[in-house]
């Protein structure tokens, strides 16, 4: 019983130990903030940017719209990204990717995605993104990754359409929270970890 205790105690103080040794994750990442407007173009006309890639070889789902949409169907995005909703404003990049009818009776797309940004600091960087689309208004993705600027980002997109200019041309907002990993160079020490004991 004694024994028992002891252990306990010892276990106690090593969580404590780790815990006030560990630094906090903000010591290592830091956060990005990114707000932009992907300006989608929908259906057949030669403004579309959303063009079907594969056909799929069903059945029919008959909760996604446009009607008509086949489980396995795979569209292929070439999006611009604006700086506001209006689609006369400044471009800052595109987005580029893919989504596919994922479910048979639901309105489940699943997607893939990159937003490449093009203008400023962030110039030639990309954010990479995947997850569901449904019919939800507010949507949210995954970060998975990025390059440049976004190198090693984790977190999460949440989108919504924010203006409708007609049944083929709606705005996307899309507000990225992420955190990127705060960079060192070789001269510097690398971050100690508590898991990593040199001997």
């Amino acid at each position: 019983m004694m024994a028992s205790s002891v252990a306990n105690r010892l276990l106690l103080l090593l969580v404590a130990a780790v815990a006030l040794t560990t630094p906090p994750v903000s010591a290592w990442r830091r956060p990005v903030r990114v707000t932009v407007y992907v300006q989608e173009y929908l259906g057949n006309g030669p403004e579309t940017t959303e063009k079907l890639l594969v056909r799929g070889p069903g059945p029919a789902n008959p909760s996604l719209w446009p009607p008509n949409n086949l489980f396995g169907d795979t569209l292929v995005m070439d999006d611009l990204v604006t700086e506001s909703p209006d689609n006369t404003s400044a471009p800052v990049g595109r987005v580029y990717g893919t989504y596919m009818v994922s479910s048979m009776r639901r309105p489940v797309q699943v997607v893939s995605f990159t937003l490449l940004l093009t203008t400023g600091c962030y110039n030639g960087s990309t954010i990479v993104m995947g997850g569901i689309d449904d019919s939800s208004a507010v949507l949210e993705h995954a970060v998975i990754g990025g390059t440049g600027a976004f190198r090693g980002a984790q977190g999460h997109v949440v989108g919504k359409v924010v203006k409708a200019y007609s049944p083929t041309h709606v705005v996307m907002e899309l507000d990225v929270y992420a955190s990127v990993p705060v960079p060192w160079t070789q001269t510097e020490e690398a971050p100690a970890s508590p898991l990593i004991i040199d001997h």
